[in-house]
């Protein structure tokens, strides 16, 4: 004959449910049963890639980006996009920083100038929108930015923030322009021109690391070497 709690180890086995056991105590007959769950073990979820101080010798923007946007970083809905046969160009491409030309704008001192999806390496432009229906009504555009030189020493690091499109929000530490004194909301939202902050401990000619989050497509990471 099977014994009663063979019976129910058996069954939690079989059926992957939480059964509750009673576990008894020696200590003495006043001594009350005490329940324990019996359950399979919790499935862990992957680790994010931990973001680099410096850029690797064989530093890959697309490739750093694709992995880690794979362990979560990057929204489930957004990876068939991202892996797809035009992942580097039109997904993961218009998502990394680029410095525009910035003739005739009036670059605040301590600001660098950003711009996503650099044409000259046939990337798409970046687009962005206020909320609606095509983005779950959150909006599509970064709304933080966070500037680091690029050292393994103790660093500062700015971060910029961004709570609405195409004009800022009060208490906003970024703000927008656009080439030629356009509107940032032109073209989709393609001339959008992001002014991030830049840590006091940065000079011209320097390089940086910019982490970044788009509200629709989750976190990038990437390096670029400030204008001299």
């Amino acid at each position: 004959m099977v014994s009663r709690r063979r019976f129910i180890q058996e069954l939690a086995t079989a059926t992957g449910a939480v059964v509750l056991v009673p576990a008894v105590s020696r200590c003495g007959s006043s001594a009350k049963p005490a329940v324990r769950a019996a359950s399979t073990p919790a499935v862990r979820a992957p680790e994010l890639l931990p973001v680099p101080m410096i850029p690797t010798q064989d530093w890959d923007a697309l490739a750093f980006n694709r992995k880690r946007g794979n362990q979560g970083a990057i929204p489930a809905s957004y990876l068939p996009d991202i892996n797809g046969s035009e992942g580097d160009t039109k997904h993961l491409g218009k998502h990394l920083p680029f410095v525009p030309d910035v003739s005739g704008i009036a670059v605040p001192s301590g600001y660098l100038a950003i711009m996503w999806g650099d044409p000259d390496k046939g990337h798409a432009p970046h687009p962005n929108a206020e909320p609606g229906p095509e983005n779950n009504n959150e909006g599509h555009w970064y709304n933080w930015i966070k500037v680091r030189k690029a050292t393994t020493d103790t660093a500062d690091e700015a971060e910029s923030t961004y709570a609405s499109w195409p004009v800022v929000a009060p208490g906003d530490s970024g703000a927008y322009a656009a080439p030629h004194g356009a509107d940032p909301s032109d073209d989709d939202g393609r001339k959008t021109i992001y002014l991030a902050a830049l840590p006091a401990d940065v000079k011209p000619g320097d390089r940086v690391r910019i982490w970044a989050h788009c509200l629709t497509h989750g976190e990038y990471v990437d390096f670029l070497t400030l204008p001299v």
